[in-house]
Formats: C-alpha cells, structure tokens, sequence
C-alpha cells in the first residue's frame, strides 16, 4: 500500500467518514441508472452493483435496502468502517450486501463477477486516491460493456472558500502536527474568526459540523479536486464515456442565467463548455455525472412511431406532493406537485397531474399506450394523455427502463 493510501486509511480509521445513519442518496438506483445507457443487461440474473469506497455503509445500506432484489458489494480500505457497516446490514437483516476491504488503487481481493459489474457506484471517493486516473481505471476495468459508473468528485470552485480556511489552518497548525490538535485548533477557528470570506458560498455551517465532517472537509491528508474540463479528462483517461450529468437540471444555463442575450449565447456553447461556464457562475461543490464502460452509450430518445409498445417506470428519484381537502362526503385535490431529485416542487398542469394521480401507487413498469387508454377511460382525449405522457417523461417523473428489467 502507497504512503497516501496508508495516511488516508489511518485518518479515517481514527475518523469513520460519514458521520450519521443510512442516507438514500440520489444516483444510486441501478435500475434508473441502467436505463440511461444504449446497452441493456442479459436478462434472467439479479443486477450487480459495487460501491467502490462504502466508509461505514450509510448509502450503500439504504441503497439496499430499498432495492431489495439487486445484489450489492461495498469495498472499503478502512476495516473499522467495514465494522460499522457489517453491524447495520446485520442489524437490518439485509441478505443482499457483501463487503470486503480492498484497496482501490490495486482492487487486490475483490470478487469480481463473471462479466463485470452492472452498476459501479463511487461517491466522494476517488478524489481521494493516491492517483485517481489510476483507481478509476480500475473501476473502469470491473464494469461490464453494457455497464455504467455513478461517479461524485469534489468541485473545485465550489470548494474555493473550503480551500481558504484549509490553507489558514494550516499556517497555524502544520500539517505534520497531531490531527487531534489540528481539529481542536481548526475549531476554534471555524467558530471565531471574523472572516466573510470564509463563509462564502455553501459552507457557513463550519462551525456546528460533525468533528468527522470537520476532519474530511478541512483536514483531509489528501485530496484533488476538478472544475468541468478536469472530470471530462479524468473520466476519458480511465476509458470512460459520458452519458449525462446526474441532475441535468443543475447544469441549465437558464439557472443561472436570466432570459436574453447572454443564456442565448450561454446555450449556442458546446455542451462541455456550457457545462464549465455554469460551474464558474456557481457554488458547486461536487460534480456529479454517470458514466459508461467505452462500449456503450447513451441511449437513443423514443421512437414516437412504436410509442405505444414502450416501457415505462415511475422514477425513484421522484415525489408526487399532493394537497387533498376533505368535505363532507367527498375529497378534493388541491395541488398536485412534482420534486425530483433537490429541484424545487413543480406545480403540474391538469392533464400531467390526472395521469400523475393514476400513477401515484404504480410500483411496476407499464406500457405507454397503457397509460393513454386508462386516461381513455377517464375521459381525457388520446392526443393530451400521449402528450401529458411525453412531458412527464421530459420532466423525469417517468423514465424508460430496459428490456431486461421488465
């Protein structure tokens, strides 16, 4: 094991990163995160996904357990984190979760399956690699061709006021101090200091954090960090392809942008550079994409010719926020709302929140054409349901999932 691996291992031994119970983090479903790819599965075997650099477990536990029949691995270097997560898969009863302590620089000891991984998932982690390049090739390496890599990496810019109180506390406490000095004074600093520019942006909570969060967010042994160009040559030097940002929504010139000439010319950029133009105007602290194994690629949009044969899903990622008014003998729907992912709630218009409505308990994929001819019944003309249908689509309350997950 390297020297950087070795100090990273011992900090967060002494420090189990994340603080906190199960988190259902968003980019984790594997059958969603499948559906954006060209490539689908073989059918008739569970999915199989790694968490490459679980810590103690707290995605990956309550990644499985919603997903009850996909079979997870998570890998970690750090044996007391692996302890913690075995603890609560255990607690929880869950069947579906192996773990094992591997070093993601080399992957020694890792079971890989026959033909690889379907899903890799890797939040926070890889930045924190002796050589990153190297590890997710790596990971690269594990994925099945039909694969695709959820990958999270510290944003550069975002983190630029972060950086501030880094550098400030090491020119107090030295870096070769003891870490727990450096947490004590570290601190203090956090609370006290009178500095603006060390709240910018979204880290003002620096003083009532987690002393663990304060350890990986301010004292870190070892970290890089990537503005927009970066992760494209980071991802493309492990073989990797971009399908698409994880919330495309955030990465919409029009967020940042007012209407005019500038976000038409924000929005004539490619899309790379459009992307990099955002994250300069932005506080954005992770980049957050999937990624494909060099095969594959992103999957073609709906054929509007076979429509009707299509399959399609409730996204997981997505809530319906319905306001209901009880009178005497009857109910009455105030406001039908859709959240996916962070974005604010969007008021649906009636015919997207009448087929919302129906859909509000469906678990399982149904037929497009399904869809239409329920909302038939229910009085609303063909043309509206089909176009209702195609803007929930658009609007990623619905997703289209592969032929193997049907």
């Amino acid at each position: 094991m390297d020297a950087v691996t070795e100090a990273v291992r011992a900090m967060y031994t002494a420090f189990p990163y994340p603080a906190g119970g199960p988190v259902l983090r968003q980019g984790t479903d594997a059958r969603l995160l499948l559906s954006y790819a060209a490539r689908s599965r073989p059918a008739g075997r569970a999915i199989r996904v790694l968490d490459a650099g679980c810590g103690r477990g707290v995605g990956l536990v309550a990644a499985a357990s919603v997903q009850p029949d996909v079979d997870f691995v998570g890998i970690d270097l750090c044996a007391r984190s692996l302890a913690e997560a075995r603890a609560e898969v255990d607690r929880r009863g869950l069947n579906n979760v192996e773990l094992a302590e591997v070093d993601l620089m080399t992957l020694e000891g890792l079971r890989v399956p026959e033909g690889g991984f379907d899903v890799v998932l890797s939040s926070g982690v890889v930045h924190h690699l002796a050589d990153p390049a190297v590890g997710l090739a790596r990971l690269a390496a594990v994925l099945a061709p039909h694969g695709v890599l959820s990958l999270m990496v510290y944003g550069r810019h975002g983190r630029e006021s972060l950086y501030r109180l880094v550098r400030a506390i090491d020119a107090l406490v030295p870096r070769d101090a003891p870490l727990e000095e450096r947490l004590t004074l570290g601190r203090e600093l956090a609370k006290t200091a009178k500095a603006p520019a060390l709240a910018a942006g979204p880290w003002s909570d620096q003083a009532s954090i987690h002393d663990v969060e304060f350890v990986d967010r301010y004292l870190n042994v070892h970290e890089t960090s990537y503005d927009v160009p970066g992760l494209f040559a980071l991802a493309e030097r492990a073989g990797l392809s971009f399908l698409r940002w994880t919330e495309p929504a955030d990465w919409d010139p029009a967020s940042v942008l007012p209407p005019g000439p500038l976000l038409e010319r924000a929005r004539a950029l490619a899309p790379r550079d459009r992307a990099a133009l955002v994250d300069e105007l932005t506080w954005r602290p992770a980049l957050e994409a999937v990624f494909a194994h060099p095969t594959n690629g992103a999957r073609a949009p709906l054929d509007g010719r076979n429509w009707a044969q299509e399959a399609l899903a409730w996204n997981p990622e997505a809530t319906l926020l319905v306001e209901r008014r009880n009178l005497r003998g009857s109910q009455r729907t105030e406001s039908v709302r859709l959240q996916v992912r962070r974005r604010d709630p969007l008021a649906l218009p009636q015919a997207e929140a009448q087929l919302a409505l129906l859909l509000e308990h469906q678990q399982e994929p149904f037929r497009f054409g399904d869809l239409v001819k329920l909302a038939a019944e229910r009085s609303m003309p063909t043309k509206l349901a089909q176009q209702a249908t195609l803007t929930l689509l658009a609007r990623e309350a619905l997703y289209r999932p592969q032929p193997a997950d049907l």
